[in-house]
């Protein structure tokens, strides 16, 4: 399905009308064939195609909360569709106006609430799910909340991420740039410089100090880029398979000493707010289970909830077949004691609650290991720079008794 703007001529009794209209149909033909049949002529069908960066410039996520709350007033006093169409209608931003032209479609040629707002590919599966579920349980105000405490958190996990990647990259450029510049930059420069005296044992010195200087940096910089092509080719690999966690890539995240404990912390953490957030919403346990598998990479928490699900589908009770690793001992005692879905959202809340704790935790080692990083590699640098500066000053010093001497 395109989008499609016509132009054409409506026959009057007196002459033509020419008037515009859009159009979500398969092709051009298509709105050709439609115009016909209403006994219009087409002048010019042109297909609407979305801006460039229509995701970052208009499928923000402060569009979609403020289309949650504005869907949450007007279902108030008129029925989820009828809502939405009056939302369309309002809407004065043309770039939005023809993101919302697919939904305007559906709602006219009498398609559901939810497939309308489906059309608008503005909502994640989780906020669908939501919304879905309030919709067939006759209570989508009710859920709309959760849809926008969902939209709300989502929005501070995606910017804690880029923070925790922006000052990952920031110490990974510094080093690089460290140990680069020294090695293409300061080393080339001293060595030119070279020592202010002629005797044949300082020059001999000057130079093995050069040499054990470009050794010892060369050595960094090699590290330091076998480590980032090494990570990079893992991460692809694991990206590539993250659908398999019996894939070597996805034991190595399992294993890793403190990364591993920091991921699944988070992960278990999003993914029980998730799954709080969609049994408060109505969404049946087994449909919330694949929305929460197909939102996660994490190896260990994917596992969790895949096995859950599928010994849920067995015939296994949910409280039996949730209470299960990676969940700690507590954790799982409090899982095995649920009797309604209420309780099972309130424990997963809690689980939350403390596996976010014991991420920061994590975070603050994570910290404390990269700066020791950090400074090892600056330390060895500078420290090499030192050197070759004390051994320069020296043949300087030395060049000078002699011609004090002399």
């Amino acid at each position: 399905m395109k989008l499609y703007h016509a132009r054409y001529a409506q026959p009057r009794p007196g002459g033509v009308n020419i008037l515009e209209e859009d159009f979500y149909l398969p092709d051009s033909h298509a709105v050709r064939r439609q115009l016909r049949n209403r006994g219009f002529w087409p002048i010019t069908i042109e297909e609407q195609k979305p801006p460039l960066f229509e995701w970052m410039d208009v499928r923000t996520r402060v569009w979609q909360i403020q289309l949650l709350r504005a869907l949450r007033f007007q279902s108030a006093t008129a029925s989820a569709g009828t809502a939405l169409l009056n939302i369309i209608e309002g809407e004065q931003d043309s770039r939005r106006r023809l993101a919302f032209l697919p939904t305007r479609t559906v709602l006219k040629g009498g398609g559901s609430f939810s497939d309308a707002l489906r059309e608008l590919r503005l909502m994640d599966a989780a906020t669908m799910a939501i919304i879905t579920a309030g919709e067939r349980a006759g209570d989508l105000k009710g859920v709309i909340q959760h849809a926008i405490e969902h939209t709300d958190e989502k929005g501070k996990q995606y910017k804690t991420v880029i923070a925790a990647l922006s000052w990952l990259s920031f110490d990974i450029l510094n080093i690089v740039g460290a140990v680069w510049g020294a090695q293409f930059g300061f080393i080339p420069y001293l060595k030119g410089q070279g020592v202010k005296s002629t005797d044949p044992d300082a020059l001999a010195r000057f130079d093995h100090a050069i040499t054990i200087a470009s050794w010892i940096n060369g050595t960094l910089l090699v590290m330091i880029t076998g480590l980032i092509l090494g990570a990079g080719i893992l991460l692809m690999l694991y990206w590539a398979n993250r659908h398999r966690p019996d894939h070597f890539t996805s034991k190595m995240m399992m294993k890793a000493p403190i990364f591993s404990s920091y991921l699944r912390n988070v992960s278990i953490q999003d993914s029980s707010k998730l799954m709080a957030r969609l049994l408060r919403g109505k969404v049946p346990l087994t449909e919330a289970l694949t929305i929460i598998i197909e939102s996660l990479v994490e190896p260990a928490a994917r596992l969790y909830w895949t096995e859950s699900r599928d010994r849920i589908m067995a015939g296994v009770e949910p409280s039996r077949a949730l209470s299960r690793w990676p969940l700690l001992r507590a954790e799982r005692d409090q899982i095995i004691t649920v009797q309604s879905v209420d309780q099972l959202a309130e424990v997963y809340t809690a689980i939350a609650d403390e596996r976010g704790l014991m991420a920061k935790a994590d975070q603050r080692r994570i910290t404390n290991l990269g700066v020791i990083t950090m400074m090892f590699f600056f330390g060895a640098t500078v420290l090499t720079m030192i050197y070759l500066l004390m051994i320069q000053n020296e043949s300087f010093l030395d060049s000078l008794h002699s011609l004090r001497s002399n």
